[in-house]
């Protein structure tokens, strides 16, 4: 006979047993229902449950063996189970070498069958087994060892969880249609049964395992589809399991991260092992349990006990746990260094500690230590040790709590201990420091008030005499209230009482933004304060400290630059960042709640004019005139802004286009009207005015702004002085989207050089043939290459060139082609006159003039002479100053000028 040997691990699995406090405890009525049903499952005459001691086969269930409680370790079948993960079959006990001399084979009870499940908790300790015996030698079929395997992880889930009696009662009367059973205990335990035939390869389900799934009851499951409801980290594990079962038999009990249909994610304890039949394998069985709420609470004591040991780590605590009965003691690594011991070199008993404290202190700890015994005081005291090595003498905080059993009587004392010396030196330090603080209080720019618990001045410092106006000697016993009145400065209404607030919060406090103080002579100041509750050691709280400084000047000058930047300097106007962030708001507010608002835009008519005119001077005061007009004519709910040069906008709020119609009609004949005088000088000036309706109908502010701006264009394009009102089907807004179009195929065409330039020579009538040919005249045309290879005339496209500030860049275009051109010419003697002609944005672009006259000058003279630039009568109009002087630059290099067109200028 072979007894069966411990396992490798029996000091834990018997530590489990013991945990599980139930060797001891009166028979179970679910462990009985499960061993009748076990008898009833495999049609044997004998079924225990049983649990396995270093000495005991303890039988806490027992069908057939009524008169036995308990057999020992070295006879017991059991002993054999527990050594693995899978059902343990013995077919003739008299034929097996293992039991073939074991008393209960040879005599009573005559055991010749035996088969039997370990019992495996959680943590995968085998603490017993459930078995079924029988006089004759057999085997079980496949339904009844999955009953079985079943059964044991029942009784293993009682053990665990002392959820077994009701849940069991209702199994016991049902135990013989086994998945009626695993059904009902799956329901109660979150598990569910599975069972995979491993020649079909078709997997059958539990009804709870469809619940734990998350899936209907007619769905279909596949064993590959099952894998991907764990977490991706986690499908390679489970894979591996299944398959080392279904190939090399390991079963297997592993904890994975699981995801349901339902998007929930949870962890589950996933069970599996092979189940043979004679010479194959047949199908692998197994079980599927929720444990997230176990996994969270494992997971939360895990991460609490990092944070402990982080917490004693980095603030160097000690922890000491001190086991009275046993006399024994723990110390963590601070608790070695505290003392100046090396861990694991020297070793520490109940008293080590005491051996180090100092001779004077020694009798108040021991006093201490036994008060905190006896429950009659708490243990929180300190003392002064002799470190070991370098003998420097240490002051220690200890605390501690004392467990008691049933009798009162000391078993268990856990403490911390840290090092207090430099508190200690503090707290000597202290007085000095005390009335060095008395000075200071007294010399420091901030205003210090200090008050008793019930809010009533006690003290204030002379920087709080000079803004409070009150003299500390006159203070005593009035209310904060009455010496530090203070104001919201946009309201004007009484401020909260910081003391009052601090009190109640227990915590520092500081005043509101905007705060005034107003001193007792009735002077105003901005101020910023906080008021800290004072405390003694105890934590009571003695009163309250107000420090608080003044910060008028501060105050005012962020209010300038907060002003500043959201204000046009010149005109003191919204800017245009903060109007577009208003517009965006209104915008907003128009789609939430569908309300009527209007847009404006207004560009001056003939302003270049005033500038060239009178000069800048004269402008910026002409651009301040207007904003004060325009502020003077709308509601003063409505927003002003100077978007730059001279361009206005105005937001209606919570207006329709119908009334702000009448409006803008006002601001274009007022300015129709005004006279601008300046030295002597007047000018006169009117509006182009785009209206455009701010309602839910616009994607961003961008588009109503161009909108706005394309309804000033269209006013101004037909006629000026004129306001245009936007609408959706808007004649002069779709040419406006034309030339959008057009300015992107100009700006493309200069960067692809899809330009293309003819002459057209110039001759007069009268002229023969041969006075033509000795030189020849002509003007530069310019035409744009389509992708068809049609070309397309200035008139066309040059429209929207000025309108998007593009036509200077075309200029420069045609001109550095020109000059190009005439280097590459092998003679330039048969060229008398090449006539170029120049936009108006160019006349008025001083980098332009810059540009062109390099460009000239080093063309040479050669060329220059040759050249002709030509200027429309209405570009020199409007552009007069510049014009005459770059009319006189290019003639100094030798190129004439000629104004075309000359006489429309002035026409109408």
């Amino acid at each position: 006979m072979l007894s069966a040997p411990s396992s490798k691990n029996e000091a834990l699995r018997l530590a489990a047993l013991r945990g599980l406090g139930i060797l001891d405890s009166q028979p179970s009525a679910a462990f009985e229902a499960l061993a009748k049903a076990a008898s009833l499952l495999c049609d044997t005459p004998i079924s225990l449950i049983s649990l396995i001691d270093e000495n005991r086969q303890w039988i806490k269930a027992n069908v057939g063996l009524e008169e036995v409680s308990e057999i020992p370790r070295d006879l017991s079948f059991c002993a054999h189970t527990i050594l693995g993960d899978v059902l343990l079959e013995v077919a003739d006990a008299s034929a097996d070498s293992r039991f073939s001399e074991n008393p209960l084979v040879l005599g009573r009870p005559n055991v010749h069958f035996y088969a039997g499940a370990p019992l495996s908790l959680a943590d995968g300790n085998r603490v017993g087994a459930i078995c079924v015996m029988d006089h004759a030698p057999r085997q079980l079929d496949d339904r009844q060892r999955e009953g079985l395997a079943c059964l044991a992880l029942a009784a293993t889930q009682a053990l665990e969880h002392h959820r077994s009696g009701r849940l069991l009662r209702e199994a016991a009367d049902d135990l013989r249609q086994t998945h009626e059973f695993l059904e009902r205990k799956g329901r109660a335990g979150s598990v569910g049964g599975w069972s995979l035939d491993l020649e079909s390869h078709q997997l059958t389900w539990s009804p709870e395992t469809y619940r734990l799934y998350g899936l209907p009851t007619d769905y279909v499951p596949r064993l590959e589809e099952t894998f991907s409801f764990y977490a991706p980290e986690a499908r390679a594990q489970i894979a591996k399991a299944v398959e080392d079962a279904r190939v090399l038999g390991k079963a297997y009990d592993i904890e994975l991260p699981f995801t349901r249909a339902d998007g929930e994610r949870q962890w589950i304890r996933s069970i599996g092992e092979r189940i043979l039949e004679p010479g194959k394998p047949a199908r692998l069985v197994g079980a599927f349990q929720d444990i997230t709420a176990r996994h969270a609470e494992q997971m939360a004591l895990k991460e609490a006990k990092e944070r402990m040991a982080i917490a004693t780590d980095s603030a160097r605590i000690g922890i000491w746990d001190w086991a009275i009965e046993t006399e024994s003691m723990y110390w963590n690594d601070w608790m070695y260094r505290l003392f100046g011991l090396s861990p694991g070199k020297d070793s520490v008993h109940p008293s080590s500690w005491q051996d180090h404290v100092h001779p004077h202190d020694l009798e108040a700890t021991k006093l201490a230590i036994r008060a905190a015994l006896d429950n009659t005081q708490a243990f929180d005291t300190e003392f002064r040790i002799h470190r070991a090595g370098d003998n420097e003498i240490c002051h220690l905080r200890a605390t501690a709590e004392v467990t008691f059993d049933e009798n009162g009587v000391a078993v268990r004392m856990v403490g911390a201990m840290w090092d207090v010396t430099e508190s200690r030196r503090l707290a000597a330090e202290l007085s000095d420091q005390h009335e060095l603080l008395r000075v200071t209080l007294l010399s420091i720019g901030d205003g210090v008030i200090t008050t008793n618990a019930q809010g009533i001045t006690t003290w204030l410092n002379p920087s709080a005499e000079r803004l409070t106006g009150w003299q500390a000697a006159e203070v005593s016993g009035k209310p904060l209230s009455e010496v530090f009145v203070i104001l919201n400065e946009q309201t004007r209404e009484p401020a909260e009482n910081p003391v009052a607030v601090c009190h109640a919060q227990g915590r520092i406090v500081g005043l509101a933004n905007h705060t005034l103080l107003v001193s007792r002579r009735g002077s105003e100041y901005g101020i910023e304060a906080s008021a800290a509750p004072i405390r003694n050691e105890a934590g009571e709280t003695l009163g309250a400290v107000l420090v608080f400084h003044d910060v008028t000047e501060q105050r005012q000058l962020s209010g300038e630059m907060s002003h500043r930047a959201t204000h046009d300097a010149l005109t003191g106007l919204l800017n245009r960042p903060e109007f577009e962030a208003r517009l965006r708001y209104m915008l907003h507010t128009a789609r939430s709640d569908r309300s009527q608002n209007v847009l404006l835009f207004l560009d001056l008519d003939q302003f270049k004019l005033v500038n060239d005119t009178c000069g800048h001077a004269a402008g910026d005061e002409l651009l301040v005139q207007v904003g004060k007009i325009l502020t003077d004519i709308v509601r003063a709910s409505d927003t002003v802004s100077r978007l730059g040069g001279d361009e206005f906008a105005i937001m209606f709020d919570h207006c329709s286009i119908e009334k702000a119609l009448p409006v803008a009609q006002k601001i274009c004949d007022r300015l129709e009207d005004f006279r601008f005088t300046y030295q002597n000088q007047r000018c006169r000036v009117g509006a182009s005015i785009g209206l455009v309706p701010v309602d839910q109908r616009w994607a961003s502010t961008a588009a109503v702004m161009q909108a706005a701006d394309a309804s000033c264009y269209a006013a101004k394009e037909a006629g000026r002085n004129r306001v245009h009102v936007w609408f959706d089907s808007d004649q002069a807004m779709r040419a406006r989207q034309g030339e959008t179009q057009w300015a992107t195929r100009l700006a493309q065409a200069l960067d692809d050089d899809n330009f293309v330039l003819f002459a057209q020579r110039i001759i007069k009538l009268d002229e023969a043939v041969s006075e033509v040919a000795q030189g020849v005249h002509a003007e530069v045309l310019l035409r744009l290459a389509g992708r068809n290879g049609t070309l397309s005339l200035p008139g066309a496209f040059l429209p929207a060139a000025e309108r998007f500030h593009l036509a200077s860049r075309i200029d420069r275009w045609v001109l550095s082609r020109t000059i190009r051109w005439m280097n590459a010419a092998h003679s330039l003697a048969s060229i008398d006159t090449l006539c170029v002609n120049l936009s108006g944005q160019s006349i008025g672009d001083e980098a332009f003039h810059r540009w062109a006259i390099a460009m000239l000058s080093e063309a040479g003279s050669n060329i220059c002479r040759r050249l002709c630039i030509e200027i429309t009568e209405t570009a020199a109009v409007t552009n007069l100053a510049d014009a005459a002087i770059f009319i006189e630059q290019i003639r100094n290099i030798g190129v004439r000028v000629a104004l075309d067109d000359f006489g429309i200028g002035y026409s109408g």
